[in-house]
């Protein structure tokens, strides 16, 4: 295993309002074929930057995975990314906490498909996500969320090379609605 992983975070208040940013590297896999693994490192099932990309609990436990074209999907902890968000809240009483960001992610290593062919995927570019996220915190240890995501879909969701005269495929763009409600003890 050879893998290298960066996470960089800051946040500051301004009063009632606060800002931050997110800055997450994690080393990709250009040869799967050698006899090193370059992406063992990941950002964790307990991070979930977004509602949609990288988000293990909507993908694992709630929706499933975030899929495109031939094998390329988004399951589990991020790997194999650079990732960037910024984040602008609000906190009107102190018990709500809204919170906008905008994040975008990339793939470090373009994936190949895992068959004999081995093509190299189109693009990796993962896609933007705008996220509004709204948390009441009810008690101690209760709160309730409303969150709503919409992922501009990246090409890398365009899976690898089509064959010679196909029109090349198409994705959508992506959204979520999620309310949530935590209890923590």
């Amino acid at each position: 295993a050879d893998s290298l992983a960066v996470f960089l975070d800051a946040a500051t208040n301004f009063g009632m309002f606060n800002v931050g940013g997110t800055f997450a590297f994690l080393q990709g896999d250009g040869n799967p074929d050698d006899d090193k693994a370059h992406d063992v490192v990941s950002g964790g099932v307990d991070w979930n930057p977004t509602l949609l990309l990288f988000n293990n609990d909507t993908v694992n436990y709630w929706v499933g995975e975030v899929s495109g074209h031939n094998y390329s999907n988004l399951n589990g902890p991020m790997k194999n990314a650079w990732f960037f968000q910024g984040r602008v809240g609000v906190k009107p009483t102190a018990q709500w906490d809204v919170v906008l960001s905008v994040s975008y992610a990339s793939a470090d290593k373009k994936p190949v498909m895992p068959e004999k062919a081995k093509k190299p995927y189109l693009n990796g570019t993962y896609g933007t996500e705008i996220d509004l996220v709204s948390t009441y915190k009810i008690t101690n240890n209760l709160s309730y969320m409303l969150g709503f995501g919409y992922l501009f879909t990246g090409d890398y969701f365009k899976g690898a090379q089509h064959p010679p005269g196909q029109a090349p495929f198409e994705v959508s763009d992506d959204f979520i609605v999620l309310n949530k409600l935590t209890l923590s003890f």
